[in-house]
Formats: C-alpha cells, sequence, structure tokens
C-alpha cells in the first residue's frame, strides 16, 4: 500500500474543512502538476480516508461528510490561508517564529457559506451579534472580501439592513446560513474599498535627533516621512497596527506620529 502524501493530505484536509469541497484543479494550481497526478492524489487520500469525502458529480468535487477525521490539526483559519500562498523559501519559513495573541475563536461551519458566497458572488441570510446588538439577528449579507487587522478576522460586505458596505467580524457569527441568491451589490460598487488614500508618518518631534533617526530607518523614511497607501475601508486597521490609535504620553511609547500634512 502507498504511504501517505503528508504535505498533500494536510492540504487536502484543511481546504475541505474549511470550503467544504475540493476538487483536482485545487491540487494542480497549488502543487503546479498534471491532472492524472491530482486524480491520483485523491484516490489514494480515499483509500486512506474512506470516510472523509464524498464525489457530488453535479459539482464535479469531493465534499465533506459528517464522518470526516482530520489527519493532522485542520483548527486554524490563519493556516488554511498560508496555505494557499506557494511558499517560496521554505528554509527561511521553518526558521521564522511569530509571536502569537489570542485570536477569536473562528467556527468553520459558518466560515464556508461565507466563503462560498464570496467565491460565486452570492448573498447570504445568517444570525450576527455586535456589542451594540447582544442578541443574535439575522442579517443578509453580501461578502466580498476577508480582512486580517493583526488580532482577528472580518469579512468585508454590504449589509441589506444598512444599506451599506459594513466590515463584519467573522467570529460573531451564529446559526444556520441560507444562500438568499445573487447578490446585488459587488466589491466595485463599495466605494470606500475602491478608493485608495495616503498615511503619511513622521518620528515623533519631542524624541531627539539622533532618536528621530533611528525611527526613520526603522520605518524607511525619506526625509523623515514615509507615505503608506492604503484603501479608505482599512485606514482604522492600520491605525490600529501603528499604534496611532490615540496619542501616547512619552515619545518613547509614541515613536511614530502622523504628520501635519
Amino acid at each position: 500500500m502507498k504511504k501517505i502524501d503528508q504535505e498533500r493530505f494536510h492540504f487536502i484536509d484543511n481546504i475541505v474543512w474549511w470550503e467544504g469541497q475540493i476538487n483536482a484543479p485545487t491540487l494542480i494550481r497549488h502543487f503546479q502538476i498534471s491532472r492524472d497526478s491530482a486524480s491520483s492524489i485523491l484516490k489514494s487520500y480515499d483509500q486512506f480516508f474512506p470516510n472523509n469525502l464524498i464525489y457530488d458529480p453535479s459539482i464535479k468535487a469531493r465534499i465533506l461528510t459528517n464522518k470526516f477525521k482530520a489527519m493532522t490539526d485542520v483548527s486554524s483559519f490563519d493556516h488554511y490561508l498560508k496555505l494557499l500562498q506557494k511558499t517560496q523559501h521554505q528554509q527561511i519559513i521553518e526558521n521564522t517564529e511569530e509571536v502569537e495573541a489570542p485570536l477569536r475563536n473562528i467556527n468553520a461551519q459558518l466560515v464556508r457559506p461565507i466563503l462560498k458566497a464570496i467565491n460565486e458572488k452570492l448573498a447570504i441570510d445568517i444570525g450576527y451579534i455586535s456589542l451594540t446588538s447582544p442578541d443574535y439577528l439575522d442579517r443578509i449579507i453580501e461578502p466580498h472580501t476577508l480582512i486580517f487587522d493583526g488580532l482577528r478576522w472580518h469579512v468585508r460586505a454590504y449589509c441589506r439592513k444598512n444599506a451599506a458596505f459594513r466590515d463584519f467580524v467573522l467570529s460573531r457569527f451564529n446559526g444556520i446560513a441560507e444562500f438568499e441568491g445573487a447578490a446585488l451589490n459587488a466589491k466595485e460598487q463599495d466605494n470606500l474599498w475602491q478608493t485608495y488614500t495616503d498615511i503619511e508618518i513622521m518620528p515623533d518631534p519631542r524624541l531627539t535627533e539622533k532618536q528621530q533617526a533611528i525611527i526613520a530607518r526603522d520605518f524607511q523614511m525619506t526625509n523623515g516621512k514615509k507615505v503608506i497607501k492604503t484603501r479608505l475601508a482599512l485606514v482604522n486597521y492600520l491605525l490600529l497596527r501603528l499604534r496611532l490609535d490615540h496619542y501616547k504620553n512619552t515619545a518613547e511609547e509614541q515613536q511614530i506620529m502622523l504628520s501635519p500634512e
């Protein structure tokens, strides 16, 4: 019997857990292999894990079963997204460490329909809770993009209740999602998403000249300034990442600030 292909089976596990399905083209694109090789990998996976997937001819893909049991841990949404990025410097990746914060809980069963809605441009009816509305209320949203602010995941979507594009925290969805047909509002109609602005930062002028020079080098500033281009919809997240959401008491804490411009 063939040996388990750890890398490819781990990839399959994560894709089907978060997306609910997988097909040969997904493997072809990710691993840059032939269709025959992709089909062979899926058949081998089926042999080792006969209860995990079932083929659905209507969509020409293998779908998740309620008996699915992953070979490895598939609980990290961040890891799932990183798997989709082709690794160019594997040795560097293996010798890199990231400080992990307590990320918000994300339920794969609730994320699947949102991913499907994004990929297929659909509207979905799903429960959502917020600090202003502590009880779950049904929202019909038309999602178009996932956003990571450094600590938690959001989905950018048109909200029919508010008749506007909003950001929704992924961990705050609940209940059974129902698809409501094609989305009526596309990403191209999201003005804050389509519009870019420049955020200009500079060293805190309370620092000494030598200290300002250190900060300028840290942030790759030119003539004491650094311009960061970002979408208007992401400005608040950028300010939070730069710790510019409020003014610090000391220059050493502040380090950088928005320039007068």
